[in-house]
């Protein structure tokens, strides 16, 4: 980075046309990136189902002169690439939304379309943000005559599976760094740590049987499902420290009068590390063993996905520190600053501490109508991630 900005430099002073720096570049086309990221809030699209949201930046990417390769690993997975050499830096975007969060741009909770999806967790802007970092990165590059190759990966259904199935189809085995963000109410190097987590279906097969002329005749799954959700109440007293689950009755049955045959709990488990988290899903699949053999039923498990514990890589973070505290931050508008009163004030102090607490934030930002500077903190604390 240090040579793209003393390059940017020499090149102002013979007075081309080339922007200053990587945010100048940002800052010229903050209207294009603006109307893009507000046309997938408007246009908002679920895990898995990201066609529209995957098109926009792919063809803005391609019209910016990035080569585009699309993934069949997942649907609406792609790479762009601009450049050639080492190093290879990878910029990872991110545009699904939330199901049932549909939301109008107001500080009330309103939704656009009841019950219809919306981008509760930013990922219009995550996605936006990322591509404006990449096309920025790859014209410094090539302004300044130095090596590298920036990549762009597209990466669908971030809160269902997330990037899993292309690591593990090898797409990021030649990077030699991967960067992303995450829209959030401060602004600071992810230093902090996040959860190990696996998500698991338990669906138990029991025999049907007329509830009311012949209940002895049934075996119940829906009594499987409810031990086994018993069982991990009784469990959480004795898993270690930082481990959280979490669960639904996600099929109860069909109807009240029928012994039901088919049942199911879908299942998210969360551990400090990885290794923690192997524990305690064995002991879970103790827990749903002994429940199928005391209703006497069938229990399958299912895994849908899961994710290692992040470690924060230090050295970016720190080079990340640097660049971040000599940029200048964007101005909000006085409108602005009206919105974001208005919608601190629909959410009570603790939840707000809620969000600041665990990333060792200072409480002292509660103060403050947003963070209007760039603070380093969160190392030794842990989040429970995402799933």
């Amino acid at each position: 980075m240090d040579g793209l900005y003393s390059f940017a430099g020499a090149k102002r002073n013979r007075g081309t046309a080339m922007p200053s720096s990587i945010h100048d570049y940002i800052e010229d086309r903050a209207g294009e990136f603006d109307a893009l990221a507000l046309d997938i809030w408007e246009n908002p699209e679920k895990s898995y189902e990201e066609k529209r949201s995957s098109a926009i930046h792919r063809e803005r990417l391609e019209a910016s002169g990035f080569t585009i390769a699309e993934f069949p690993e997942m649907a609406y997975s792609f790479m762009a690439e601009k450049g050639n050499g080492r190093p290879v830096i990878a910029i990872m975007g991110e545009y699904d939304a939330l199901p049932g969060m549909s939301q109008t741009c107001s500080a009330t909770q309103e939704a656009r379309v009841p019950g219809a999806a919306g981008h509760a967790c930013g990922h219009n802007l995550l996605g936006m943000g990322a591509l404006a970092a990449a096309e920025a990165l790859a014209v410094a590059l090539a302004m300044a005559r130095l090596p590298g190759t920036v990549r762009y990966y597209g990466c669908p259904a971030e809160e269902g599976l997330g990037r899993i199935p292309l690591v593990k189809a090898g797409r990021f085995d030649d990077a030699d760094a991967a960067l992303t963000w995450h829209p959030a109410d401060v602004n600071t190097p992810h230093r902090y740590t996040t959860s190990a987590n696996i998500a698991m279906v338990f669906r138990f097969t029991g025999r049907a049987s007329h509830a009311g002329m012949a209940p002895h005749a049934g075996r119940s799954a829906l009594d499987g499902v409810q031990i086994l959700n018993i069982g991990l109440e009784f469990l959480r007293e004795h898993v270690e420290r930082g481990t959280l689950i979490h669960y639904i009755i996600s099929d109860g049955g069909a109807r009240p009068n029928i012994v039901p045959e088919h049942a199911a709990t879908t299942l998210y488990l969360r551990a400090p590390t990885a290794d923690a988290l192997r524990r305690v899903t064995a002991r879970v699949l103790k827990v749903a063993r002994g429940a199928a053999i005391m209703t006497e039923t069938r229990v399958a498990r299912e895994i849908t996905h899961g994710k290692c514990d992040f470690i924060p890589n230090d050295a970016i973070h720190d080079r990340m520190a640097a660049v971040m505290g000599g940029m200048p931050l964007p101005k909000p508008t006085p409108a602005e600053l009206d919105f974001a009163r208005a919608l601190a004030a629909t959410v009570p102090r603790r939840d707000r501490e809620a969000t600041l607490a665990p990333i060792g934030a200072p409480l002292a930002l509660l103060r403050c109508v947003v963070h209007g500077e760039v603070g380093d903190f969160g190392a030794g604390c842990r989040i429970g991630g995402s799933l």
